[in-house]
């Protein structure tokens, strides 16, 4: 590391030369690159958010969290949803077709 003098220098000149570099850093290097989602945290969702992307009702929803199925957290009295945690039950909880039933004959 090496060490810096600033004997003689007055405060406006070091704060002036301060900026001048930080600026040449900032433009020579171009723009940072944006944050993903993911980078930036977990995105909370509220439970009809959550219902609506696993496409069930707000009443399905809470009674997996009732179950414990689906973790969640509570922030001022309202319930809140990782989105990780909604797209894992996503794909827990698949939805299948209910094969149709065979034979015609029925009983009567």
């Amino acid at each position: 590391m090496q060490t810096i003098l600033t004997t003689g220098v007055s405060y406006s000149q070091l704060l002036e030369d301060l900026r001048a570099i930080i600026r040449h850093e900032v433009t020579s290097n171009g723009p940072a690159p944006a944050e993903t989602a993911e980078a930036a945290g977990p995105e909370l969702l509220t439970v009809r958010d959550a219902a609506t992307l696993l496409d069930v009702c707000p009443a399905t929803i809470h009674d997996w969290k009732r179950r414990g199925m689906l973790p969640y957290h509570k922030i001022g009295g309202r319930s809140y949803i990782k989105r990780a945690d909604v797209l894992n039950a996503l794909q827990a909880h698949q939805r299948t077709a209910k094969p149709a039933k065979k034979g015609g004959a029925r009983r009567g």
